[in-house]
């Protein structure tokens, strides 16, 4: 079976369903199922990055959540410093690793304690916060995200010719940008009312949000081209691992987020 054909039939398959759980399950129940993609997430990263301590690290981020679900803002911060001390502690008293790789697992797992909070729970909990202001925010960030996977796709495989970032995706084209953009900024305008937007915010609120998730793609991209792999896993047939799938949130989730509340109080 080609690559294309299973990645449409698993898309066909597993697309209403994630629909779905995003508009049927409330806050709560929503901000759980983050939480268990997260934790799958976290170990492709960990694995991913050779970190030998993931569910430590896993642990850490997860627990994370709990200052972050009761707006305890500080509180959060402090623990993610917590969580790098945390790990200190564990390698000084790991007497297996030989100087050389007591030294690289130390910063790599201190850099991937950051990454995880920085990139995969930060992002998922802004997801929960518009869950928070209407039960259709999160689901309509989803559509506008696959509108632009699919118009990137289509418009960069008719069109394009001139490279967009050759160093860290290769197969991305300046066309296939303006697919992302014109695929997310359609959702976005389409559903202007839903989100208490006039049409002309709506444009650009769609068009920067189109940009935002080619720009985590690309974060995503960049970090599989430094540890010489492909996919973050294999978990999704046709589509990689769960990174491959949400990294376009990165920077998407935070951003309507802000532009939704900002606009309710302007």
């Amino acid at each position: 079976m080609g690559e294309l054909k299973k990645r449409v039939i698993t898309g066909i398959c597993i697309a209403p369903v994630i629909a779905f759980l995003f508009y049927i399950l409330p806050a709560d129940w929503f901000l759980t199922l983050l939480l268990a993609i997260s934790v799958v997430a976290f170990l492709e990263a960990a694995t991913l990055a050779g970190c030998r301590m993931k569910y430590l690290v896993a642990v850490l981020v997860i627990a994370g959540t709990v200052p972050l679900y009761f707006r305890l803002f500080q509180i959060y911060l402090f623990w993610m410093m917590a969580s790098a001390f945390i790990v200190i502690v564990f390698k000084v008293f790991d007497r297996k690793a030989s100087f050389e790789e007591a030294n690289r697992d130390l910063t790599g797992q201190t850099a991937l304690l950051l990454f995880c909070n920085l990139f995969i729970l930060i992002p998922f909990f802004y997801l929960y916060l518009l869950k928070e202001l209407d039960r259709l925010f999160p689901l309509i960030l989803l559509f506008s995200i696959w509108a632009s996977d699919i118009f990137a796709y289509g418009i960069g495989k008719k069109f394009g010719k001139h490279p967009l970032a050759p160093r860290i995706s290769p197969k991305k084209t300046v066309e296939g940008l303006f697919g992302a953009v014109l695929g997310s900024l359609v959702v976005i305008t389409a559903a202007c009312r839903l989100l208490g937007l006039s049409i002309p915010v709506a444009l650009g609120v769609g068009a920067a949000t189109g940009l935002l998730g080619q720009a985590g793609d690309l974060l995503e991209s960049a970090c599989k081209r430094v540890f010489n792999t492909k996919d973050s896993s294999q978990l999704i047939p046709g589509h990689g691992g769960l990174l491959d799938r949400i990294d376009s949130f990165v920077f998407t989730a935070p951003f309507l987020y802000m532009c939704l509340v900002w606009t309710r109080y302007l």
